[in-house]
């Protein structure tokens, strides 16, 4: 009697999942029970905003590097949770759950302690980390030689979202001054993903590929073998 095909659940991407469901549950927290997690905790303060960062407070040390799991909208919060379950179970496949995460680490410090020396507003937000998995998917085709147009569409569209997505403000300068969190998580992006573009991409690919060598050797002597036995039988006939 046949077995029946039953559906089975893959955790695919642990830290790409971990960070989602987090961000998530913080969220939904602030959101319903109305308690303000993103402002009181995961944000990190800037330079000169109101609170400034506190150099002697080991809380404002911990939110260089834990403000990504906050939010500042619901549009932001969707759009950028959407690009990093898109973009990051790839990312994580090619450079691994340990490199992945490190580079998530790296750019959410970089971002942080941008924010807490030069920065006038405090910054929160998985926007760097979005930056970061752009530029990194788009560095990775570049090994070929190629230069995908889709992607630069993808960076272009989000880094003009994230301009125009606050408050209309006229003048060059007042915008920006106002734009500066978001200077901030593209540097952090750029800095995040050159850091995982020059460590391993060669070993890294090379290691998929062996294993794709190794399943296509392992399932020609099975093929092979069916269609021997299909040609006897044919024969016998």
């Amino acid at each position: 009697m046949a077995k029946k095909n039953s559906l089975k659940f893959i955790f695919d991407s642990p830290v790409v999942l971990v960070f989602s469901v987090v961000s998530a549950v913080i969220f939904i927290s602030d959101l319903i029970l109305k308690l303000n997690l993103s402002e009181k905790i995961f944000e990190c303060p800037g330079a000169k905003s109101v609170p400034a960062f506190d150099f002697k407070s080991a809380l404002s040390y911990v939110k260089l590097v834990i403000y990504p799991f906050g939010g500042e909208n619901s549009t932001s919060f969707f759009l950028n949770i959407g690009f990093i379950l898109l973009l990051g179970p790839v990312l994580e496949e090619r450079y691994g759950s340990i490199m992945l995460a490190l580079m998530i680490f790296i750019t959410s410090l970089v971002g942080g302690v941008l924010t807490a020396c030069v920065s006038t507003f405090g910054i929160s937000g998985c926007g760097g980390i979005v930056f970061m998995m752009i530029i990194l998917s788009v560095l990775s085709v570049f090994i070929k030689k190629q230069l995908p147009v889709s992607w630069i569409f993808i960076f272009a569209l989000y880094l003009a979202f994230s301009l125009f997505s606050g408050k209309k403000i006229s003048g060059f300068m007042p915008f920006m001054q106002n734009n500066v969190p978001v200077f901030i998580q593209l540097a952090s992006g750029i800095c995040g993903s050159l850091f995982g573009f020059f460590v391993c991409p060669k070993k890294r690919s090379s290691q998929i590929l062996k294993k794709q060598q190794e399943k296509t050797i392992e399932n020609e002597p099975e093929n092979s073998s069916g269609s021997d036995e299909t040609i006897v039988g044919n024969i016998s006939l």
